[in-house]
Protein backbone atom coordinates (compact mmCIF):
# COMPACT_ATOMS: atom_id res chain seq x y z
CA UNK A 1 0.00 0.00 0.00
CA UNK A 2 2.93 2.35 0.62
CA UNK A 3 4.20 1.79 -2.90
CA UNK A 4 1.18 3.50 -4.46
CA UNK A 5 1.67 6.92 -2.78
CA UNK A 6 5.38 6.78 -3.56
CA UNK A 7 4.61 5.97 -7.19
CA UNK A 8 2.12 8.84 -7.45
CA UNK A 9 4.61 11.34 -5.91
CA UNK A 10 7.30 10.26 -8.35
CA UNK A 11 4.83 10.59 -11.27
CA UNK A 12 3.82 14.12 -10.16
CA UNK A 13 7.48 15.28 -9.95
CA UNK A 14 8.39 14.14 -13.45
CA UNK A 15 8.44 16.82 -16.14
CA UNK A 16 8.48 14.54 -19.17
CA UNK A 17 5.40 15.01 -21.35
CA UNK A 18 4.61 18.64 -20.47
CA UNK A 19 4.78 19.62 -24.13
CA UNK A 20 2.25 16.94 -24.92
CA UNK A 21 -0.25 18.54 -22.54
CA UNK A 22 0.09 21.92 -24.30
CA UNK A 23 -0.23 20.22 -27.68
CA UNK A 24 -3.40 18.38 -26.64
CA UNK A 25 -4.96 21.63 -25.38
CA UNK A 26 -4.07 23.78 -28.41
CA UNK A 27 -4.51 21.27 -31.27
CA UNK A 28 -8.36 21.19 -31.27
CA UNK A 29 -8.54 24.98 -31.44
CA UNK A 30 -6.05 25.16 -34.31
CA UNK A 31 -7.84 22.39 -36.23
CA UNK A 32 -11.23 24.06 -35.65
CA UNK A 33 -9.84 27.30 -37.08
CA UNK A 34 -8.30 25.49 -40.04
CA UNK A 35 -11.43 23.51 -40.91
CA UNK A 36 -13.67 26.55 -40.41
CA UNK A 37 -11.49 28.53 -42.81
CA UNK A 38 -11.75 25.80 -45.43
CA UNK A 39 -15.51 25.50 -44.96
CA UNK A 40 -16.03 29.25 -45.10
CA UNK A 41 -13.98 29.40 -48.30
CA UNK A 42 -16.23 26.77 -49.87
CA UNK A 43 -19.32 28.73 -48.75
CA UNK A 44 -17.93 31.87 -50.41
CA UNK A 45 -17.18 29.93 -53.61
CA UNK A 46 -20.75 28.66 -53.69
CA UNK A 47 -22.11 32.16 -53.12
CA UNK A 48 -19.97 33.73 -55.85
CA UNK A 49 -20.89 31.05 -58.38
CA UNK A 50 -24.58 31.37 -57.49
CA UNK A 51 -24.40 35.15 -58.01
CA UNK A 52 -22.68 34.62 -61.36
CA UNK A 53 -25.26 32.05 -62.46
CA UNK A 54 -28.11 34.38 -61.51
CA UNK A 55 -26.52 37.18 -63.56
CA UNK A 56 -26.22 34.89 -66.59
CA UNK A 57 -29.84 33.74 -66.24
CA UNK A 58 -31.07 37.31 -65.73
CA UNK A 59 -29.50 38.23 -69.06
CA UNK A 60 -31.87 35.76 -70.74
CA UNK A 61 -34.86 37.35 -68.98
CA UNK A 62 -33.75 40.84 -69.99
CA UNK A 63 -33.63 39.73 -73.61
CA UNK A 64 -37.16 38.29 -73.35
CA UNK A 65 -36.12 34.65 -73.78
CA UNK A 66 -37.83 33.52 -70.54
CA UNK A 67 -41.58 33.65 -69.93
CA UNK A 68 -43.59 33.17 -66.75
CA UNK A 69 -44.40 29.57 -67.68
CA UNK A 70 -40.72 28.62 -67.80
CA UNK A 71 -39.98 28.61 -64.05
CA UNK A 72 -38.39 25.15 -64.12
CA UNK A 73 -36.33 26.02 -67.20
CA UNK A 74 -35.11 29.17 -65.47
CA UNK A 75 -34.02 27.22 -62.39
CA UNK A 76 -32.23 24.73 -64.64
CA UNK A 77 -30.49 27.61 -66.43
CA UNK A 78 -29.17 28.86 -63.08
CA UNK A 79 -28.05 25.36 -62.07
CA UNK A 80 -26.28 24.81 -65.39
CA UNK A 81 -24.05 27.80 -64.64
CA UNK A 82 -23.19 27.02 -61.03
CA UNK A 83 -21.67 24.10 -59.19
CA UNK A 84 -20.91 22.95 -55.63
CA UNK A 85 -24.65 22.91 -54.82
CA UNK A 86 -25.92 19.34 -54.57
CA UNK A 87 -29.33 18.64 -56.16
CA UNK A 88 -29.42 22.24 -57.30
CA UNK A 89 -32.81 22.30 -59.05
CA UNK A 90 -34.67 20.71 -56.13
CA UNK A 91 -32.96 22.81 -53.46
CA UNK A 92 -33.56 26.20 -55.09
CA UNK A 93 -36.45 28.66 -54.97
CA UNK A 94 -36.65 31.67 -57.31
CA UNK A 95 -38.74 34.79 -56.73
CA UNK A 96 -39.08 37.39 -59.49
CA UNK A 97 -41.57 40.18 -59.96
CA UNK A 98 -41.78 43.73 -61.26
CA UNK A 99 -41.27 46.71 -58.98
CA UNK A 100 -44.27 48.96 -58.46
CA UNK A 101 -42.78 52.33 -59.40
CA UNK A 102 -45.58 54.21 -57.63
CA UNK A 103 -44.78 52.77 -54.19
CA UNK A 104 -41.29 51.34 -54.88
CA UNK A 105 -42.13 48.17 -53.03
CA UNK A 106 -39.95 45.21 -53.72
CA UNK A 107 -39.15 41.91 -52.09
CA UNK A 108 -40.22 42.91 -48.59
CA UNK A 109 -40.47 39.48 -46.99
CA UNK A 110 -37.63 37.14 -46.08
CA UNK A 111 -36.34 34.81 -48.75
CA UNK A 112 -38.56 31.79 -49.34
CA UNK A 113 -36.27 28.79 -49.32
CA UNK A 114 -36.95 25.14 -50.01
CA UNK A 115 -37.52 22.88 -47.01
CA UNK A 116 -35.72 19.69 -48.01
CA UNK A 117 -37.36 17.73 -45.19
CA UNK A 118 -40.80 18.13 -46.79
CA UNK A 119 -41.99 17.38 -50.29
CA UNK A 120 -43.72 20.78 -50.40
CA UNK A 121 -41.98 23.69 -52.04
CA UNK A 122 -42.65 27.33 -51.18
CA UNK A 123 -45.10 29.24 -53.33
CA UNK A 124 -43.06 31.93 -55.00
CA UNK A 125 -43.85 34.74 -57.37
CA UNK A 126 -42.25 34.28 -60.80
CA UNK A 127 -43.33 37.02 -63.21
CA UNK A 128 -40.53 37.94 -65.62
CA UNK A 129 -42.43 41.02 -66.78
CA UNK A 130 -43.75 41.84 -70.19
CA UNK A 131 -42.99 45.50 -70.69
CA UNK A 132 -39.90 47.18 -72.01
CA UNK A 133 -37.81 48.98 -69.41
CA UNK A 134 -39.84 47.39 -66.62
CA UNK A 135 -37.80 47.30 -63.40
CA UNK A 136 -37.57 43.76 -62.02
CA UNK A 137 -36.29 42.20 -58.80
CA UNK A 138 -35.12 38.62 -58.47
CA UNK A 139 -34.12 36.64 -55.39
CA UNK A 140 -32.74 33.11 -55.50
CA UNK A 141 -32.43 30.99 -52.37
CA UNK A 142 -30.50 27.73 -52.54
CA UNK A 143 -30.04 25.31 -49.66
CA UNK A 144 -26.57 23.78 -49.47
CA UNK A 145 -24.95 21.37 -47.07
CA UNK A 146 -21.81 22.40 -45.21
CA UNK A 147 -18.60 21.01 -46.66
CA UNK A 148 -17.42 19.99 -43.19
CA UNK A 149 -20.35 19.22 -40.88
CA UNK A 150 -18.75 20.26 -37.59
CA UNK A 151 -17.87 23.83 -38.49
CA UNK A 152 -21.42 25.18 -38.73
CA UNK A 153 -21.38 25.82 -35.01
CA UNK A 154 -18.03 27.58 -35.21
CA UNK A 155 -19.13 29.87 -38.03
CA UNK A 156 -22.53 30.58 -36.46
CA UNK A 157 -24.45 29.95 -39.67
CA UNK A 158 -28.18 29.36 -39.29
CA UNK A 159 -29.21 25.88 -40.36
CA UNK A 160 -32.52 24.48 -41.49
CA UNK A 161 -34.03 21.22 -40.27
CA UNK A 162 -32.00 19.17 -42.75
CA UNK A 163 -28.67 20.63 -41.62
CA UNK A 164 -28.20 22.84 -44.68
CA UNK A 165 -27.65 26.58 -44.82
CA UNK A 166 -29.12 29.21 -47.12
CA UNK A 167 -27.36 30.93 -50.00
CA UNK A 168 -29.36 33.95 -51.14
CA UNK A 169 -28.62 35.96 -54.27
CA UNK A 170 -30.39 39.17 -55.33
CA UNK A 171 -30.47 41.07 -58.60
CA UNK A 172 -32.29 44.05 -60.04
CA UNK A 173 -32.60 44.73 -63.74
CA UNK A 174 -34.73 46.42 -66.37
CA UNK A 175 -36.21 44.48 -69.26
CA UNK A 176 -34.73 45.60 -72.55
CA UNK A 177 -36.91 47.17 -75.23
CA UNK A 178 -38.38 44.80 -77.76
Amino acid sequence: MTALPRLLRRFARREAGTTTVEFVIVLPMVLALLFSSIDYGIVMLRQVFLDRAVDIAVRQVRLGNVTGAQYDNFRQLICDNTFLIADCVNSMAVEMHPVDTATWTGLDTDAQCVNRELELHPVVSFRPGNGAQELMLIRVCAVADPFIRLTGLVMGMPEDESGGFFLVSHAAFANEPT
